[in-house]
């Protein structure tokens, strides 16, 4: 089993979403900003130029056997690109340790 995370701008979520949908993977989604290092956007607000350097975007944690680790990665790969700079990124981490809560009937 792995721990893969994937930041990605906020819309790709949809598309992404959906895709991992089609390959019966579930997962977390965090909405968040990323602070980008090299690039300012220029805006107006109220007819003044502003810089700004947060992207709005989304945090993918899922938990994803073995098996199916590469077609995840690609998945999110094709559908996260948007040929622009700071598309996202994605990271996997191996969980020696785990366990699946499941539901009791005692409780």
């Amino acid at each position: 089993m792995k721990k893969v995370e994937a930041v990605v701008r906020v819309e790709r979520l949809h598309k992404v979403r959906e895709q991992l949908k089609e390959l019966d993977i579930g997962g977390i989604i965090l909405h968040s900003s990323a602070w980008v290092k090299d690039i300012k956007f220029h805006l107006r607000y109220r007819g003044l130029p502003v810089d700004y350097d947060l992207i709005p975007t989304a945090k993918f944690e899922l938990f994803v056997p073995d098996d199916k680790v590469d077609s995840v990665i690609m998945t999110i790969k094709d559908y996260a690109q948007t040929g622009e700079t700071y598309d996202g990124v994605v990271a996997v981490s191996n969980l020696e340790n785990w366990t699946m809560i499941t539901p009791t009937k005692n409780h």
